[in-house]
């Protein structure tokens, strides 16, 4: 027996919609089951179910709040508190509401166009959730509880990989007949959820962040396309390759040493690919080490836009608050057009004015930052680290 019991992501804000629709799914349960046997329940909740053959407006929102028993109800609470509660973080309270509501509706829709039997239970809208937090936070981290005969214990799994498993275990069961369940109701929640999970990042009316799936697909087709301009011969940092020298003419202009002025360095070409390599393993103090070498080699290096903001990070969560300062100026000074400018310039202020003491720099940052920050915190952190290196006129 397993089940997932907290997610590793942070959350900005109190979820009270979410702890709502938990509240209020517990409440129905027991005002429904409290001392009642079996076929009365049946009785009284059977206008409130989904009915294929029969369907009626009301019943594609209220069968989302009706449970078989408490360990159908326990299993889609715990999934709705774990995964729904980041959800409605990113996607605001108004947000979250209509789109697990819709989430149900969907559901339902795809069970009774395939089903004829009664539908009842928050599975579909779940599994919307499940869904959308799979096209948005793919990599965060998932502690699953475990339970086998007098062992217990933890582990954690990406929700790529939990979520991935739901969907193909709904989508074994669902061809291999099994009764009892409406699989195909958890399938169109899910398909649902990561559709406009995945819209919302494709329109930009959610903020795009580095760890979604869609940046996570871009950068993948980034990195085929940088291999396959290097395999051509070009130096996507330097230009086209030289053009080699024919074998009778003349030699090309020769620095000192013998080497070609315009011959790249093989060492610089190795330490990006190793690079690439690392960040595509997601071992970033890796690749935050190697880029450091790189920096010696040739300082002007810059790597690819979310590369280079994932290494600087990393340099800042170790420590190397210079080589950090470093990347980050060069990420601004490369990527102008970056959507969240002002998050680099606010991290990069409060490393200038705490680290490395360089308050004239740090104040040009923080007061460019301010222009452009959204979150209270936020502002208010650069606003008075700004007060604090900014001397007082007497």
């Amino acid at each position: 027996m397993f089940f997932p019991i907290r997610s590793d992501r942070r959350l900005k804000h109190t979820p009270i919609v979410n702890y709502a629709l938990v509240a209020a799914n517990v409440f129905v349960h027991l005002a429904v089951h409290s001392g009642q046997n079996p076929l009365t329940v049946r009785a009284a909740i059977d206008g409130y179910m989904l009915q294929p053959a029969g369907p009626q407006l009301h019943q594609f929102i209220t069968y989302q709040f009706l449970h078989a028993n408490f360990m159908h109800l326990a299993s889609n609470m715990i999934f709705l508190y774990v995964f729904g509660n980041s959800l409605e973080d990113r996607l605001g309270k108004i947000g979250y509401l209509a789109f697990y509501l819709g989430g149900g509706v969907v559901a339902g829709l795809a069970h009774a166009l395939t089903s004829i039997n009664p539908v009842l239970g928050a599975s579909g809208s779940v599994a919307a959730v499940t869904g959308a937090y799979l096209a948005l936070f793919p990599l965060s981290n998932i502690t699953i509880f475990y339970w086998f005969f007098i062992y217990m214990d933890t582990f954690q799994v990406s929700s790529f990989l939990l979520i991935g498993f739901q969907i193909v275990q709904n989508l074994v069961f669902h061809f291999a007949g099994a009764a009892g369940v409406a699989y195909i109701a958890h399938l169109g929640g899910y398909g649902y959820g990561f559709v406009i999970g995945m819209a919302l990042l494709k329109m930009r009316l959610l903020p795009r962040e580095p760890y979604d799936l869609l940046t996570m697909l871009e950068h993948r087709r980034r990195r085929a396309q940088f291999r396959a301009m290097t395999r051509e011969g070009y130096r996507p940092w330097e230009g086209p390759a030289p053009t080699p020298t024919p074998a009778h003419g003349s030699p090309g202009k020769r620095k000192k040493g013998g080497k070609a002025a315009s011959e790249p360095d093989p060492r610089i070409f190795e330490l990006r690919s190793q690079i690439a390599q690392a960040a595509g393993r997601h071992d970033m103090p890796h690749a935050a080490t190697l880029y450091a070498e790189l920096l010696e080699a040739d300082p002007n290096q810059v790597l690819a836009q979310q590369t280079q903001l994932d290494v600087a990070n990393q340099m800042m969560s170790q420590g190397h608050h210079e080589l950090a300062a470093q990347a980050y100026e060069m990420f601004l000074k490369a990527y102008h057009a970056y959507p969240q400018r002002e998050q680099v310039q606010l991290i990069l202020g409060l490393i200038y004015a705490r680290y490395l003491k360089r308050p004239d720099r740090a104040a040009e940052l923080l007061a460019a930052a301010l222009t452009r920050l959204h979150d209270p915190e936020q502002k208010a952190l650069a606003q008075r680290t700004l007060d604090e290196i900014t001397p007082t006129k007497s």
